[in-house]
């Protein structure tokens, strides 16, 4: 489950691990003093733990709001525009507070605000992945980790070339390239 691969991850820098799913996720999280704010998907059969009530109703209105707390997390299920649904969860949040602004909800705010970074990573690596279709789940993660380790690397090479050449950018087309001629390289070179 994908939560247990997370506090795998996390638990060097929190202390237990067990495993759950969203709610369970964030309270876990909030048990080793981590904060979780995020979307919840709505159309997934299993996913039991969103009320009815936050679930679609046509008779809401546009940006329209429903909030629902627990001691330790708050949901928020948001209409941004007619038929369009966004339900939150967040450990950071504790208030139904709504911008006064734009009118949404102050969780989707800081959600759109800190997503960014997330969203150009998954995009970038979509756009040139050496990753297969598996049912297999580690080989899916080893994918993942190869795809995040390039994105990695090319932040770092760019990063270092800014200092030696400001002006130089490289594409990631030409810098995965540059990767698989140094990788196979010796092999070529040793045939």
């Amino acid at each position: 489950m994908a939560s247990d691969v997370f506090c795998t991850l996390v638990e060097p820098i929190s202390g237990q691990d067990r495993g759950g799913r969203n709610v369970d996720l964030a309270n876990q999280l909030n048990n080793k003093k981590l904060t979780l704010d995020g979307t919840m998907k709505q159309k997934k059969k299993r996913e039991r733990q969103i009320p009815q009530e936050f679930k679609p109703a046509r008779q809401r209105d546009e940006n329209s709001s429903i909030f629902g707390f627990t001691k330790d997390l708050t949901f928020v299920s948001y209409i941004p525009k007619k038929n369009k649904l966004v339900i939150l969860l967040s450990s950071l949040h504790h208030a139904s507070a709504i911008c006064s602004d734009s009118g949404k909800p102050e969780i989707t705010e800081f959600y759109n605000k800190t997503k960014g970074v997330v969203d150009m990573l998954v995009q970038m690596c979509a756009m040139y992945t050496g990753q297969r279709e598996t049912r297999i789940w580690t080989t899916t993660v080893f994918y993942g980790m190869i795809n995040i380790a390039a994105v990695s690397a090319l932040v770092i090479y760019a990063n270092n070339m800014r200092k030696d050449q400001p002006e130089k950018k490289i594409k990631r087309k030409d810098f995965l390239l540059r990767i698989a001629h140094y990788l196979v390289t010796p092999f070529v070179t040793q045939r």
